[in-house]
């Protein structure tokens, strides 16, 4: 299954209570993550301004219809094409 990357631009998200972000992770939960879809929420990281969330998912346009429906702004949204570790260049070295 594909890795997506979206970039949402969320004023002052960084800012916000851990219960605001709970509620946020609740909704996104809710809305977003549908197995049924084959769409599995991973993890997502919170900077000042936005959020960077992973997801499987069969597509990119599946991720976008998803977010507008549960009213989640995004900015970007990019496959993964590889993953980069520390290992790698201790291993590769």
């Amino acid at each position: 299954m594909p890795q997506f990357l979206i970039e949402r631009e969320i004023a002052g998200v960084g800012s916000q209570s851990p219960e605001s972000l709970q509620a946020m992770a609740c909704k996104a939960f809710e809305q977003l993550h549908d197995p049924a879809r084959h769409i599995e929420w991973l993890y997502s990281y919170v900077t000042e301004n936005k959020t960077y969330c992973v997801y499987l998912a069969p597509d990119e346009e599946v991720l976008r219809q998803r977010s507008q429906a549960a009213g989640f702004p995004v900015a970007r949204v990019s496959e993964v094409t590889s993953m980069l570790e520390p290992s790698a260049a201790v291993n590769g070295g």
